[in-house]
């Protein structure tokens, strides 16, 4: 069942990669955005939890992590006008 989950939820990744890569054959700024979106295909299905290794599980608390800004703060703050995305040439749109 979790493997079907994954295939569902990357499958519209799949499309944009089609799609950027065959406009990319033609627009050489557009490869380099169907590139981004392979190495997030790539690492989508990926968990970033380490693997408890006694229980077979994935393990927030075992998991190290840095900073203290969580995502649903981050969007608060853009929807919220005090923060913007700087993504530079990462910007895929």
């Amino acid at each position: 069942m979790a493997h079907a989950l994954t295939h569902r939820t990357v499958a519209p990744l799949d499309g944009i990669i089609g799609v950027l890569g065959t406009a990319g054959r033609v627009l050489p700024a557009v490869a380099q955005k169907a590139e981004l979106a392979r190495i997030g295909r790539y690492h989508a299905p990926e968990s970033m939890l380490v693997l408890n290794a006694a229980t077979g599980r994935y393990d927030a608390d075992a998991t190290p992590s840095t900073g203290s800004q969580r995502l649903f703060d981050h969007y608060a703050a853009l929807l919220g006008g005090g923060a913007t995305n700087e993504r530079g040439d990462h910007a895929v749109f």
